[in-house]
């Protein structure tokens, strides 16, 4: 095999597992030490991969921009639809939490009422306000996290603080019956802030969420509704109605 068809072998691996070891290079490929780093070598001059000790990776910053930009292409007719179920909860002179999430980010465009302050950590959500309508946006100053367009930090957690949102919206990475699911750490912090902030949570998860599980769970306390496109598994559904959480479920259509 010559070497460009090993590393297009390389970017294809890359694609599925994001990461391969210089080690998993000499097994696959049958090659020497010497070799491989040269392929290695070859791939970074390139520009197509970024290296870390004992072998090379996908650009964070390129993987991270397609994995938002698939999330916001993927079922984006549900979302829409659960987005624009949720503007229709709100009221003229209300002031409104706009949490990081796909589906969230779909209601910032979708809000029709006058003179609703809106309050976020998500550029993509300050940026997405229809601003054919009277809003006042309030972007959280903290850390920016140029990957995931958000703002983080201690002290978007103290700006929250002074605020009092009649509602909340927030999206989840994953629900269960023991409750909602999220990749970070932080983001568990941040939706406790939000919530015990709020006088109503909405959760906005489509179809895809249910019954998947990450590594950080948030308990559905404080939570007051829940919009899906999907009918929930009935032991889901059961512990929803024991906490006397309101589900609106829009059914599915056409993505």
């Amino acid at each position: 095999m010559s070497q460009k068809e090993r590393l297009e072998q390389i970017l294809k691996i890359l694609e599925k597992q994001q990461t391969i070891s210089q080690e998993e290079m000499i097994s696959i490929f049958a090659i020497s030490k010497d070799t491989a780093r040269r392929d290695i070598v070859k791939l970074v001059d390139s520009g197509l991969v970024e290296r870390y000790p004992g072998g090379v990776s996908l650009p964070v910053l390129k993987a991270k921009i397609e994995e938002y930009s698939n999330r916001l292409i993927r079922n984006a007719g549900d979302k829409k639809r659960i987005a624009e179920k949720a503007s229709s909860l709100l009221e003229s002179n209300m002031t409104i939490y706009l949490d990081v999430s796909t589906t969230v980010n779909f209601l910032a465009s979708a809000i029709d009422k006058k003179e609703v302050a809106i309050v976020t950590n998500s550029i993509d959500n300050a940026m997405s306000v229809n601003r054919k309508v009277s809003k006042q946006v309030y972007l959280l100053g903290g850390f920016l996290n140029a990957d995931s367009h958000l703002i983080s930090g201690a002290s978007v957690l103290q700006q929250l603080q002074r605020f009092n949102f009649d509602y909340a919206f927030i999206g989840g990475g994953g629900i269960t019956e023991q409750g909602v699911f999220y990749s970070e750490l932080t983001d568990i912090s941040l939706k406790e802030e939000i919530i015990s902030n709020s006088q109503k949570v909405c959760l906005l998860v489509d179809g895809t969420k249910i019954n998947k599980v990450t590594g950080y769970k948030l308990d559905f306390s404080g939570i007051d509704i829940i919009i899906t496109n999907r009918i929930f598994p009935g032991n889901v559904l059961g512990k929803l109605t024991s906490l006397g959480i309101e589900v609106i479920n829009i059914g599915e259509g056409i993505a």
